[in-house]
């Protein structure tokens, strides 16, 4: 009989452990189900393409590498510009060169995309899929054959904060799942996964071979929370996608450090012909310091503290800034309260603050746009410039370092806030197409 007893025992503990299980999974899929993807991206095109078919991926970032820099020239201060109403306000913009000139995709605030064309000063509107994404999806956008596609999540359970990418040699597309796994899929069909615990919006870096770095180890050690949320990364992930996807490397920082950003940059610094990592490192006694790692993920270079917890950097580009050339990191530091810009050079194991200016911005706070400021050639000589906001967002300026520290060369009025990132495109005859969106529902476009 005990025995009996002890069976039974046995077989309801596990019927209670079914039971707290199927009631878990029922939860789950209900938190699931009040995230409403819009159908638009259920039916959306560019899932099923033929790889062959040539296309073109822009970011929000400018480069795939993450590094906020736009080859080409324009004189900026002294462009055309052209007004395109909107039909509500936009959150971001992304744009293409195409055959005709540029394409230009707009997110409204509820989701909504509209598309144009720019061709010789004339603005056209053109179909774009789809036609409505989460709004809080980042857009990466895609142009084949001269027809717009927004890379967006919701087909296959990603993150809603970050996007997904395609490699072009084998045409797969990669995203981050909501568990935090790497995802390569061919058309319908997953055909790898890497548990890399992703950051929810983590974007999603390429370099030339087609390898992908992230950050990953979300922790909320540091609750800063300027980002969109309080979780960071607390490691940098590369992967290898050539044949079967697998890590390559996991980069750990420091014990005590987060890092507070979304991607970093990861572009050759010291002119070896070698990638290097550069991110934000931040904690809670001395506050943000950029960090340079090398290929190995060993740390090759530091820039100062801010000296307190809670005060951040923002890594915005990396280009020619210098008097004479030289390879330099550009950022703003406290970008929440009286930024300043500042140039870095690389001096051995050192980043060392070449000049400062303060006034101006690149973020608001608590948003995940980090794209509101880019690097590029804007008065058409062999310098690189910074255009950056100014604090309250409804000026931009273009920024240079001389001989005799940051020079300002002039602003450009937005007559509204900007809402957006600052999209820029490199057009055929090598000049430069500026966009940016305004609270006013207006974008705005200098070419």
């Amino acid at each position: 009989m005990a025995g009996n007893r002890n069976i039974t025992f046995i077989l309801l503990g596990m019927l209670v452990v079914i039971v707290l299980i199927a009631i878990v999974m029922n939860g789950t899929r209900d938190a699931q189900e009040d995230v409403i993807i819009p159908e638009e991206i259920l039916d959306c095109d560019y899932c099923t393409f033929n790889y062959r078919t040539p296309f073109t991926l822009a970011y929000t970032y400018l480069q795939p590498d993450g590094n906020r820099v736009v080859q080409g020239n324009m004189d900026l201060l002294n462009a055309d510009y052209t007004d395109v109403e909107l039909s509500g306000k936009p959150e971001w913009v992304v744009s293409a060169a195409s055959n005709n000139g540029s394409i230009w995709a707009a997110v409204l605030d509820d989701g909504t995309v509209e598309a144009f064309e720019l061709s010789d000063g004339e603005i056209d509107k053109v179909n774009i899929s789809p036609a409505k994404i989460h709004a809080d999806s980042p857009p990466t956008l895609m142009l084949k054959n001269d027809e717009a596609f927004l890379l967006a999540p919701g087909l296959w359970n990603e993150s809603l904060l970050s996007h997904p990418v395609v490699l072009a040699s084998s045409g797969r597309t990669v995203f981050i799942e909501t568990s935090g796994d790497l995802v390569f899929r061919v058309n319908d069909r997953e055909s790898a996964r890497l548990e890399v615990d992703a950051l929810p919006d983590a974007r999603l870096l390429l370099d030339e071979d087609e390898r992908i770095l992230l950050l990953t180890g979300p922790t909320e050690d540091y609750k800063h929370g300027v980002l969109g949320d309080s979780v960071e990364a607390s490691s940098i992930t590369l992967v290898e996608t050539a044949g079967t996807p697998a890590i390559d490397k996991i980069i750990d920082i420091p014990e005590g450090d987060v890092i507070e950003g979304i991607a970093p940059i990861w572009t050759d610094l010291d002119g070896n012909g070698i990638r290097e990592i550069i991110v934000t490192l931040s904690n809670a006694k001395e506050g943000a310091r950029l960090v340079v790692f090398d290929d190995d993920g060993n740390i090759m270079a530091s820039g100062p503290t801010t000296g307190n917890g809670y005060r951040w950097r923002h890594q915005i580009a990396i280009a020619p800034f210098g008097p004479n050339g030289e390879i330099e990191i550009a950022d703003v530091l406290t970008p929440h309260i009286g930024g300043i810009v500042e140039f870095y050079h690389l001096n051995e194991d050192e980043l060392t603050v070449m000049s400062g200016l303060s006034g101006y911005s690149s973020h608001m706070f608590g948003s995940r746009d980090l794209d509101m400021a880019v690097a590029g050639n804007f008065d058409n000589d062999t310098h690189f410039e910074l255009l950056v906001p100014t604090q309250n967002f409804r000026e931009l300026a273009v920024l240079e370092h001389n001989e005799t520290g940051i020079h300002v060369l002039g602003h450009l009025l937005l007559e509204g806030t900007l809402s957006t990132n600052i999209a820029a495109v490199k057009l055929a005859n090598n000049s430069v197409a500026m966009g940016v969106g305004t609270d006013a529902g207006v974008l705005r476009i200098w070419y």
